[in-house]
């Protein structure tokens, strides 16, 4: 960890070229206090990432770990596979160190989760 003596560390957001977001193509750099989610800091800073419900519930926030460290500690519905497999919730994730993440993912996640038989399920698979 590479906490300092504010608790607060940089977490890296990088929206894929190939994301519908405004911000497709682009890389912000964010300082996230240890009790904010990196969706709240992202959105106090005017980057406009994805998210319905907020509570870790729906996974339309769904990010992967690229570096770094975050906890879930408020999120309704995350598993253990999804932490194995580098899945990260910006609206309850709170980083533990200096971070980056790649957003947008709710399609990976979504098949990540349908092949576990986890929710929310292969019924929302498209196509």
């Amino acid at each position: 960890m590479t906490g300092r003596a504010d608790d607060t560390w940089t977490v890296t957001v990088v929206v894929p070229e190939e994301s519908s977001l405004d911000a497709a193509g682009e890389t912000v750099e964010l300082e996230v206090a240890e009790h904010e989610t990196i969706l709240a800091a992202a959105r106090s800073a005017g980057v406009w990432l994805p998210a319905d419900c907020q509570q870790g519930w729906c996974i339309t926030c769904a990010a992967r770990l690229v570096e770094g460290d975050v906890v879930h500690p408020d999120a309704r519905r995350y598993y253990d596979g999804d932490r194995e497999a580098d899945f990260v919730l910006t609206c309850t994730a709170k980083p533990r160190a200096d971070t980056t993440v790649v957003v947008d993912r709710y399609d990976d996640l979504l098949e990540h989760r349908a092949e576990r038989g986890k929710p929310p399920g292969s019924a929302k698979i498209r196509g």
